[in-house]
Parts: C-alpha cells; sequence; structure tokens
C-alpha cells in the first residue's frame, strides 16, 4: 500500500515536471540556508562547552564606577583568586590567565612573531579540559620559565623532534623549557593560545586597585554561584576598602557616598563568549543578538519555500480536482487522500533535501571565510546532522502539505465531476495572504541589507580626527632598542617618507594603551579619581596623523619641562571641567605615597579623534611625552608602494635580523569592523536568496493564472485589447499585494534596524530613500518574473487559445 503512494506521488512530481522542478529547487535553496545557518548557530551555541566542568566554571569580572565613568572590565585584580578561594569553602579551585601582547620567539636560527601567547598558573590544564598529550598536567608550568605549547606549535618548530626539554626564547623574557605538549585548543574556545608560560615567570601586582589578571574560578558540586555573589559587597569591603583609603585618603563609605563603586561578578564561561563585551576581553566575541536574528532568517527563508509549496500545490488544485472526485467515487476515504497528497509533499522535500546537501558541500569554502568558520564535509555528513536533516525533511513536509492534503480531499465528489468546483487565483485569498508575506520577509531584508551597508560606509567616511590615509605602519619596532630613534631619523630622510612617529598606541586595531586614574589640581576636599585613556607618545605623532589641536602646543624637544606636560583631548577638558585648561595641572593618585604621585602641566588640546571603535563614544584620553617603541607610523607619499616596502625592508635588516612586517592603517581600521562587514555580506547573501524564493513562487502563480484564463485572453485579443492591457491585467493583481508588503515591511524594518543601530554611539540616519529603493527593487523584480508568463499568453494567438478551451 505505501509502496502503491510513492508511486502515484511518482508519476504525479514527473507529470508536472516545470512545477516541481520549481518546488524543488525552492525547497532546496530553503533547506540549504538552514542547514549552513544550523552550523553556525550550533557552533556558537557550543562555546566553552569542551570543558567537562564548563557548568562549574566562573570568570570573575571587575565593574564599577570611577570619577563618574562606568568601568566593566574582563580581568580582575591578581589577588582576587586566591582570596576568595581561601575565604569561601565553594570554591574547588581557581586559575588565572594574563598576557603581554606578541612575542619574538626564537628557536635556532630561526624566528617568528607570535601574537597567542599567555602566561597562567600551574593548574590551569586541571581546570580546562585541553589535553596535554606530553607532560605532566600538574607539573607542567609549576616552575618559572616553563612553557607548554601546542601540537601545531610543536609541528612548526621541531617537526618529529621531541620538544619535551627544549628551549625557546619568548622575546626579552628569555629562554622558557618546554615541559609539556598540548591539544591545539578548540575552534569552540573563547580564547585561543598556542603558547602557556607559566604565571610564575611573571609578576603580578599585589593590589587589588592595580592591573590583575582574567581569573576563573572552579566552584564545587551543588554550590550555587548566587551564594557566591552575594558576598561580592563582604569581598570589596575586606580588601579594597583599606586601599581605597590608602590611596585616596577617604574612607569606603564616603567613596560611596560620592556615587563611585566597585563591584565582582561571576560570568557562566559558556556565557562569555556570545553574552560578553568587556574591556580587556582575551578576544572578539560573538553576539547572542545575530545568532537571534540568523535563526530567524532561517525560519522566514524556509517559511517562504514552504509557502511556494503550498501556493503552487493549491493553485493547481482545479488540475486534481477530477482525480480526487474520480477517486472518492471509487471508494478512497479522506484519509487515504490526505496521506496521498503527504507523501508526494515528503518526496517532493526529500528530492529537495538532496539538491541541498550538493548546494551546501558547493558553497561551503565560501561561507567559511565569510562566517569565519572552520566546518568541512564531515561537519555535515554525520550521522548527527543527516538525523536532524531528515527530521527537518519530515517536518517540513507535513508543514508544506498539510494544508493541500486537507484542502485537496476534501472536495465533493459530486461537485467535481459536474464542473462545478471553480478555482483561481482570485478567489484564493490565503494564496494571496501567503504571497505577501514572502514580499513582506523578502522587503524588509532587502531594507535590512542596505541600511548595514549604508552604516558601513557612513564608518569609512565619517571624519575620525586624523588621517588614516597613506599611513604604513612598521611592527615590532621594540626589537631595535636603542636604534629605534637612529632608525626613525634614517627614514625621514627619504624623500617618499613625509613623517615618522614611534608609537605604541594607534587609533586603530589591537595597540598597548594604558588606564590611569587622575585628579585635577583644583579639585577642593576629598574628589574620587577620574579614570582615563594614556598615550605615550612623541612629538611627531600628531602630524604623522593628522590629529589637529584644539588649543595650546605639541610636544617639542624643545622644552625640556615636556617630561612633566601632557596633552588632552576636548573630551577629557569636559571631563574635567575645565574652560581654560591650557596651564591647568593634574596628577596621578600613585601607590597612596606622596612620592609616588606624578604631577603634569596641560601645555595642549588635541580635537577629539576615534582611537577607539565607533560603537563607544569618544572617550577622555591624556597624552604623555616619551613615546614607544612598540611599532613605527610613517606618513608616505610615494606612487611606487613596492620600490617603498623593498627600501624599508633592506634598511630593516640592516639594523637587525628579526622579521620585517607591516601594515596600513586604514586596513587595521576596517578590521575593527570586520563583524559588521560579515554581517552586511550574510544580510546581502539571505535577502537575494529570500527573493529568489518568493520569486520562483510568483513565477509559478503567474504561470498557472495564465493558464487558467487562456479563454479569457483569448476573447480579449479578438475583441481588440492589446499587449499592454493583457499584461497589465495580468500583474495587476500581483503587484497589489507587493504594494501592500511594502506597506507592513516599512514600519517593521524600521524598527528592526534601529534596533540595531543602537550598538554604534555613531550611526547613519535611515532615510526615506532605502524604502522607496527596497520597494522599487522588489516591484521591478516582480515585474520581470511575471512579465514572461503575462508577454507569452498576450502574444498567443487568440485562435489557438479559444480552441484550448
Amino acid at each position: 500500500m505505501i509502496s502503491n503512494y510513492f508511486k502515484i506521488a511518482w508519476r504525479s512530481l514527473w507529470n508536472k515536471k516545470a512545477f516541481s522542478a520549481i518546488n524543488i529547487f525552492g525547497l532546496a535553496i530553503g533547506l540549504a540556508t538552514c542547514i549552513l545557518i544550523l552550523l553556525f548557530v550550533q557552533s556558537e551555541l557550543s562555546y566553552d562547552k569542551f570543558n567537562l566542568n564548563a557548568d562549574r566554571i566562573y570568570r570573575v569580572t571587575l565593574n564599577g564606577k570611577i570619577g563618574g565613568r562606568e568601568i566593566n572590565i574582563a580581568g580582575a585584580p591578581a589577588p582576587v583568586g586566591p582570596a576568595i578561594s581561601s575565604d569561601y569553602p565553594g570554591i574547588e579551585s581557581y586559575t588565572r590567565l594574563t598576557r603581554e601582547g606578541s612575542f619574538l620567539v626564537k628557536y635556532g636560527n630561526e624566528k617568528f612573531k607570535e601574537e597567542r601567547v599567555v602566561f597562567a598558573d600551574s593548574n590551569f590544564f586541571s581546570v580546562f579540559s585541553i589535553p596535554l598529550m606530553k607532560g605532566d598536567t600538574k607539573s607542567a608550568l609549576k616552575e618559572p620559565n616553563t612553557m607548554v605549547i601546542t601540537e601545531a606549535v610543536a609541528d612548526k618548530y621541531f617537526g618529529k623532534i621531541d620538544p619535551i626539554g627544549k628551549s625557546l626564547t619568548l622575546g626579552t623574557r628569555g629562554l622558557f623549557r618546554i615541559t609539556g605538549v598540548c591539544r591545539n585548543v578548540p575552534e569552540t574556545s573563547h580564547f585561543h593560545f598556542d603558547f602557556f608560560g607559566s604565571l610564575a615567570s611573571v609578576q603580578l601586582g599585589e593590589k587589588w586597585l592595580s592591573s590583575g589578571a582574567h581569573t576563573y574560578l572552579l566552584l564545587r558540586k551543588n554550590y550555587p554561584v548566587e551564594k557566591l555573589a552575594a558576598q561580592g559587597p563582604q569581598i570589596v569591603k575586606k580588601y579594597i576598602a583599606p586601599e581605597i583609603q590608602e590611596f585616596l585618603g577617604m574612607s569606603y563609605e564616603e567613596y560611596l557616598r560620592k556615587g563611585d563603586r566597585f563591584g565582582f561578578t561571576f560570568q557562566p564561561l559558556t556565557d562569555i563568549h556570545l553574552n560578553s563585551d568587556l574591556e580587556n576581553e582575551l578576544e572578539p566575541n560573538g553576539d547572542i543578538k545575530y545568532v537571534y536574528i540568523f535563526s530567524a532568517i532561517a525560519a522566514f527563508i524556509l517559511l517562504l519555500a514552504c509557502i511556494n509549496f503550498m501556493n503552487l500545490s493549491t493553485a493547481g488544485s482545479a488540475n486534481r480536482a477530477k482525480e480526487v472526485g474520480i477517486r472518492k467515487v471509487l471508494g478512497s476515504i479522506q484519509q487515504q487522500l490526505i496521506f496521498q497528497f503527504l507523501t508526494e509533499s515528503i518526496l517532493l522535500t526529500f528530492l529537495a533535501l538532496l539538491v541541498a546537501f550538493v548546494i551546501v558541500i558547493s558553497v561551503l569554502p565560501s561561507f567559511n571565510q565569510l562566517a569565519g568558520k572552520q566546518f568541512d564535509i564531515q561537519t555535515i555528513l554525520n550521522v548527527r546532522m543527516i538525523a536532524y536533516a531528515l527530521a527537518g525533511c519530515l517536518f517540513v513536509g507535513l508543514l508544506a502539505g498539510s494544508y493541500p492534503a486537507f484542502f485537496l480531499s476534501a472536495f465533493r465528489p459530486i461537485s467535481v465531476l459536474k464542473g462545478k468546483l471553480q478555482m483561481g487565483v482570485r478567489s484564493g485569498w490565503l494564496r494571496n495572504a501567503l504571497v505577501t508575506v514572502q514580499f513582506v520577509v523578502s522587503i524588509g531584508m532587502i531594507i535590512g541589507t542596505i541600511v548595514v551597508y549604508q552604516q558601513l560606509r557612513f564608518i569609512q567616511n565619517k571624519k575620525v580626527g586624523f588621517d588614516k590615509d597613506q599611513v604604513l605602519i612598521l611592527q615590532d619596532t621594540y626589537v631595535l632598542g636603542d636604534k629605534s630613534k637612529v632608525f626613525k631619523e634614517e627614514l625621514k630622510k627619504l624623500s617618499q617618507i613625509q613623517d615618522v612617529t614611534l608609537a605604541g598606541y594607534l587609533p586603530a586595531g589591537d595597540s598597548n594603551n594604558g588606564t590611569d586614574g587622575f585628579l585635577p589640581e583644583s579639585a577642593a576636599g576629598n574628589v574620587s579619581p577620574f579614570r582615563l585613556r594614556t598615550y605615550q607618545i612623541d612629538e611627531d605623532y600628531l602630524s604623522t596623523l593628522g590629529i589637529g589641536l584644539a588649543g595650546g602646543r605639541n610636544f617639542s624637544r624643545s622644552f625640556s619641562s615636556d617630561s612633566a606636560a601632557v596633552l588632552v583631548n576636548e573630551a577629557a577638558v569636559k571631563q574635567f571641567g575645565w574652560t581654560k585648561p591650557i596651564g591647568q595641572r593634574i596628577s596621578t593618585v600613585g601607590n597612596g605615597s606622596e612620592n609616588s604621585k606624578r604631577v603634569y602641566t596641560v601645555v595642549g588640546v588635541t580635537k577629539n579623534f576615534h582611537f577607539e571603535s565607533m560603537h563607544q563614544s569618544i572617550a577622555p584620553l591624556i597624552m604623555m611625552y616619551g613615546g614607544d617603541r612598540y611599532q613605527m607610523a610613517l606618513r608616505i607619499r610615494t606612487d611606487n608602494m613596492p620600490g617603498l616596502l623593498k627600501t624599508l625592508e633592506q634598511n630593516w635588516k640592516a639594523q637587525t635580523d628579526s622579521p620585517f612586517s607591516y601594515t596600513f592603517l586604514n586596513e587595521r581600521f576596517n578590521k575593527m569592523y570586520q563583524s559588521e562587514q560579515r554581517i552586511g555580506a550574510l544580510f546581502g547573501i539571505f535577502a537575494g536568496l529570500a527573493v529568489v524564493i518568493a520569486c520562483l513562487g510568483l513565477f509559478g502563480l503567474a504561470a498557472f493564472t495564465t493558464l487558467q484564463r487562456t479563454k479569457e485572453i483569448g476573447v480579449r485579443k479578438v475583441l481588440g485589447a492589446s499587449v499592454v492591457s493583457i499584461v497589465t491585467l495580468l500583474s495587476k493583481d500581483f503587484l497589489n499585494l507587493i504594494i501592500v508588503a511594502i506597506f507592513i515591511a516599512t514600519p517593521l524594518a524600521w524598527y528592526g534596524m534601529n534596533q540595531w543601530l543602537k550598538d554604534f554611539a555613531y550611526k547613519t540616519d535611515i532615510e526615506w530613500w532605502v524604502f522607496a529603493l527596497a520597494g522599487l527593487l522588489t516591484v521591478c523584480t516582480a515585474l520581470l518574473t511575471i512579465s514572461f508568463q503575462s508577454i507569452k499568453a498576450a502574444l498567443m494567438d487568440p485562435v489557438k487559445s479559444l480552441k484550448s478551451e
């Protein structure tokens, strides 16, 4: 019996090849999109869950308010782990991580720049489930100047040689003996390091108000984190309050009364990747918002494909009506007919699934590049994924086929066989509603794509307060040591170079920047310090980067007093409340003793410039005179970039044997918005797919409509109707639905994109033309889709069309 259902279903699909192909292709696109998005969402939701004790690991984060500025830091004071662990029995263990930037790693005559270097407590591999292939988990990081490397690094540096006992030179930190080799850190981890040095090799601050480390707590089983969180105020009062008294000369109660505060939060390990965007994150994290958005897009695109199936099935019901009538007369009951039509639907969906897998495998490399993932064929063709796909196929088949099955099986045989059953697009109110839903989704996604690209263009073209074009950055210039200034002067002599600055701090991409507490000399009474970003720059920094002065002067070698001078930006002037900033004096907080404080005089005010992402407002900034050897920025003026780079490399190699590496400031600037660029590209692709699916359904419906109105078209042509009037007649009903969709989609898209833009402190306006353009694109695409069938019907010989009836 069941095999008979499948035979009839196959014959039915084969007899309607064109419309079966439209349905299969439309569903295949929808299913392929769902599979790709499912891979992405599943990957995002699985971060850090590879750890055996993931549900018991929490990261300690610091939050509060200092000098009127909110602070939310991914790290915590260095003593917090040992102190809390000893005070509260609910904590089984703790471990810490601290970074010091990139290192030049040397083995023999080979040197490599390595960015993924971290220092960790000796029990790190006991808390995190990163297995050691060689070495002992408990003792590998116990001694100073020891190191565990990943298997990828072991292969890179040592090949088939056993690395245990060998040593690598880690920049200025010296020799580190390799005591272990661990598995590569899984892709679904919120950190990815290749070198784990022992924390005993570096010196962490002992003060609670100083910089610290990323601290993780392993709670005992069944110990509620809420109980630990409730102890937060007591932890602050016990350990931080005495230092506030020591550093600021005020009691903790006074500190609170002034509106400032300190506190700790305990963040679940599995929440970090999607729900954390704090200062000093180990890596840029994902965003749960995009998981929701892409999940909704997958559901919408699959819904569009299902709508196509229902529309085409019900629109073609007249062709199946006589079949239903005859089968009912011959004894078929409604349940059998429902099962027959559902079988056809499931068979068609299964065929679409096979096509979808072919599409997914074909586009997987491009999708990986776009989404920043590393999926392979094994990720797709495994038992779990295939089981999910088959279950989804069954669900989609039942969902898409349910309405046509119940609709067709309900025909009354007497009415059908007497020819009294009238079908058509004009009587199909449900089909009209479904077509409208399709285009509401399509138009909304087109609007979203335009707005995302508008925001990216706004970011790229906005005046950021510095000139990011024609600035070349030489990396790792600290390896030059005392030669760095000589090297700088040599480069300034080159005609292709306009200016040069030694810079550790650049307003784009990864940079070293500090944060310190400052008190204005004019402050009366006990005042909390202002927490401000600090740069150390030389006298050529402003001219090289094109940063303008709003008042005062730049640093100069002519003024020996500039070692105690600072430049501030306009945001800092506003923060301090100065009306005449030049000559104002500020002091650092120090460590509590009078001699530890340093006093600076403001000699200049720079115009505000974006030294962080445009997700944040421009923050107050203090610039001190001193320079930094970390990297070198060059303002260039040449049309022969390869020749200049060759000259620079020759000069570099004359000074050091370290690798020569460079980048451009505008590239680093654009890289800050890589996530938004990916979102924009994905939005554009998904919007295009939504339009394609909607137009496939529209094409099928237009074909059915023209087929049903063949006689009417013939009569109209005989009576003198023009081709244009007939095309207008056949297109009018569909265009009315699209216009309704535009009016529904416009306010929904406006609200959704305004919510997205709230993540940016500086954002574009959503202009009226965005909605007009989306509507016009949709109408033009729909007209092209409909016109093929409409013009074909309008040009048909009326004699043939009347004979066909």
